[in-house]
């Protein structure tokens, strides 16, 4: 072996042992603690109350009580109900969507049925969206079903059944 690679082979062995083993390579270091704390979280809610009691009665065309285990629909009335509830947005940065579920109906009577869910509103003005501005207002849906004024006399004697519409406020992140 030449002279030169036995001197590398020397060198390379010294450093290894000055690094890894016989010695210590040290560098500068400092360290500073991140302060820590409590966070808390916001909540999102629909809540009824006196000032919004949730769903009201239904109404047949407008005015008139109309109680669905008692009441008989003729082609051609509507009967609504209007639900109202308060948005309770708490979180710094809050912002979400409102909507309705459809409105399914089933049973014999329902082809002769239309199921409206309108008016999504906060405290009175059309909304499909909120933020933490909002918390405290009122959430205002329609619900509105039509007895289809052409339906013949195949639909005497007939019912439906209308499943509960669900109205969800949904945050999403900006």
């Amino acid at each position: 072996m030449r002279k030169t690679a036995k001197g590398a082979i020397a060198a390379a062995a010294a450093a290894v042992l000055l690094v890894g083993g016989a010695g210590s390579l040290a560098y500068w270091t400092d360290s500073a603690n991140v302060d820590g704390g409590t966070v808390n979280s916001g909540h999102l809610q629909l809540l009824t109350d006196d000032t919004n009691p949730g769903c009201s009665a239904w109404t047949l065309d407008g005015g008139d009580p109309f109680d669905p285990a008692t009441s008989l629909l003729v082609p051609g009335d509507t009967v609504t109900e209007t639900c109202t509830f308060t948005l309770d947005a708490e979180g710094d940065h809050m912002e979400g969507t409102v909507e309705a579920s459809a409105a399914n109906v089933s049973g014999d009577l329902a082809d002769a049925l239309e199921v409206t869910v309108s008016g999504i509103t906060l405290n009175g003005t059309a909304a499909t969206t909120f933020t933490e501005a909002n918390d405290g207002q009122t959430l205002g849906v329609n619900v509105a079903v039509n007895f289809l004024p052409a339906s013949d006399n195949t639909t005497m004697d007939l019912s439906a059944v209308l499943d509960n519409i669900t109205v969800t406020a949904t945050q999403a992140h900006p």
